[in-house]
């Protein structure tokens, strides 16, 4: 009789004990599969949150970009209006080097005047060189 009450908990045993083992790591597995789905989805909504990131920034590049863009378009433009003032200006002091270097030739030539109108022809300009003429003229006229 023990031999039979010892096959009968040897064969309960066998039932019972994987059912109770199985029991026990279920709820662990199931607790390790939640976590990793947990992470999973953390892992997505990271990934979604450094995707739109990335396209902000690549927003915020363009709009910078289109303002530089701009910027250097108005350069451009007012760059033009500079550049011919600038050439006026070169083509004026030219003028009023050429009309001092006429006067001051001419002084030499005549061995007579000061160098006052080199001065003036240097401030003046061609005004200052259209009175010198008018004035040599007049001297001319006088001798």
């Amino acid at each position: 009789m023990k031999q039979y009450v010892l096959m009968s908990v040897l064969l309960v045993s066998m039932f019972v004990c994987p059912a109770v083992i199985s029991r026990e790591f279920e709820p662990e597995d199931m607790e390790i599969q939640m976590q990793m789905k947990e992470r999973e989805m953390e892992l997505q909504r990271l990934e979604a949150k450094m995707g739109m990131e990335r396209e902000m920034q690549n927003i915020e590049l363009e709009q910078r970009r289109m303002e530089m863009e701009r910027a250097l378009d108005d350069d451009d433009e007012n760059d033009d209006g500079e550049g011919a003032l600038g050439l006026i200006l070169v083509i004026c002091v030219i003028v009023r080097i050429l009309a001092a270097i006429w006067v001051y030739m001419d002084i030499r030539q005549l061995n007579r005047g000061s160098g006052i109108w080199i001065v003036i022809v240097l401030l003046a300009g061609l005004l200052g060189a259209l009175v010198y003429a008018v004035v040599r003229l007049g001297d001319n006229r006088q001798k």
